[in-house]
């Protein structure tokens, strides 16, 4: 089409226009007339013309998009120059409810944003699915439309219909710069979205610690809590982020809160088999026998899931193998029954005191509870010495 206009002029350029029109009434790529197909494919020159021949500067496609849409979402700005200037809808939408500076706040085009915002755009106007242009630009790390828009006075504190604010997504991308821009701009750091996951609580899911330290740095409470009353240390414990573990506990994160079912980050850590973080806990001083709802501990939690270096941290400080959990069970017990003879071998060799016991016992058909150390000893044909 260049080398058309270059030797025929712009006129020629309609005509082929029209061709394709005609064609393109059976193809569904081709969505919308001659100013759709200008600012699609075609040049300023191209829309300048359709616009001086007397085409409508607001047509809507098959779908429902207006030309300015369609270009704000490709990114082009000079061609959404032309349109503003010969009064295009700025806030026109899609069906889905997005304007031309959503769908530029989308796609990272920041040329675009700004001419919008200098046309007054409406920065806050959200689409159907309730985020606004900055969740938008925010949702995909775009930090200079993020700026932009709050230059423009955009909602810092928006959320979306499920309370997601734009340092939440700051949080769970990783994007420091971006966290710092609102954090500075007054975000509230403590905002949680409506499953009550907090700005702390994401970067601790993700294990994103240098966000996390930027997080403290603003005030963001380390003890909050939120989904199952779970805070965020728990939720790093779970997740095995050592470092993201160590800065809250450097800012005083209470170190055995359970979440509503009693699991602390030490049950949590053990259960999952993150080792360093278990040695960390409890050499912070997590309590290793502190007891869930049911009962069970994290010792109990490591026999379950055969985790073998958990197990013998917590044994070598302290952790009760007799405690039972509220069915009866023992970390001998769970480590028996659940087919992992390591661990047996492990809790006796950590508990000389039970080995000498079985000498002395009654015979196995006196064992009323099958579940009795002794008995469990004995079927697993484990040698006994004095």
């Amino acid at each position: 089409m260049e080398r058309l206009r270059a030797i025929y002029g712009v006129a020629v350029v309609g005509i082929a226009m029209g061709a394709l029109l005609h064609v393109g009434n059976r193809n569904k790529k081709l969505r919308g007339g001659k100013l759709h197909y200008a600012c699609i494919y075609g040049s300023a020159v191209d829309v300048i013309s359709c616009l001086n021949n007397g085409i409508d500067v607001e047509p809507q496609d098959c779908e429902g998009w207006t030309p300015l849409l369609v270009v704000a979402k490709m990114g082009r700005a000079d061609i959404v120059k032309i349109l503003l200037d010969h009064g295009a809808n700025i806030e026109a939408r899609t069906p889905k409810g997005s304007t031309s500076l959503k769908l530029a706040a989308m796609g990272g085009h920041f040329a675009v944003a700004r001419l919008l915002l200098e046309a007054d755009a409406a920065t806050d106007t959200p689409g159907h699915d309730g985020y606004t242009p900055l969740l938008n630009a925010s949702k995909h790390g775009h930090t200079a439309i993020v700026k932009l828009l709050l230059q423009y006075g955009a909602n810092i504190n928006d959320q979306s219909h499920d309370g997601i604010t734009a340092l939440n997504f700051a949080c769970e991308l990783g994007e420091v710069d971006l966290a710092v821009s609102l954090l500075e701009g007054k975000a509230n750091v403590n905002l949680p979205d409506k499953d009550g996951w907090d700005p702390l609580m994401c970067a601790a899911l993700k294990g994103h610690r240098e966000i996390a330290r930027v997080l403290l740095k603003y005030g963001a409470d380390v003890n909050a809590k939120g989904p199952q009353q779970a805070t965020s240390l728990r939720i790093a414990s779970e997740y095995g982020h050592g470092g993201v573990v160590k800065l809250l506990l450097d800012a005083d994160a209470l170190i055995d809160e359970p979440c509503s079912d009693g699991k602390t980050p030490l049950y949590a850590a053990a259960k999952m088999g993150h080792n360093d973080i278990v040695q960390l806990l409890i050499c912070r001083g997590a309590d290793p026998n502190r007891q869930t709802c049911t009962g069970s501990t994290a010792l109990i939690a490591a026999a379950m899931y055969n985790r073998l270096e958990p197990l013998r941290i917590l044994i070598d400080h302290g952790a009760d193998v007799d405690l039972e959990d509220s069915c009866g069970w023992t970390v001998l017990s769970m480590a028996y029954f659940s087919g992992y003879p390591q661990l047996v071998q492990l809790i006796l060799e950590r508990r000389p005191a039970m080995m000498r016991d079985i000498g002395d016992a009654a015979s196995e058909d006196q064992i009323e509870d099958k579940t009795d150390p002794i008995l469990i000893c004995r079927r697993h044909d484990l040698i006994i010495s004095s």
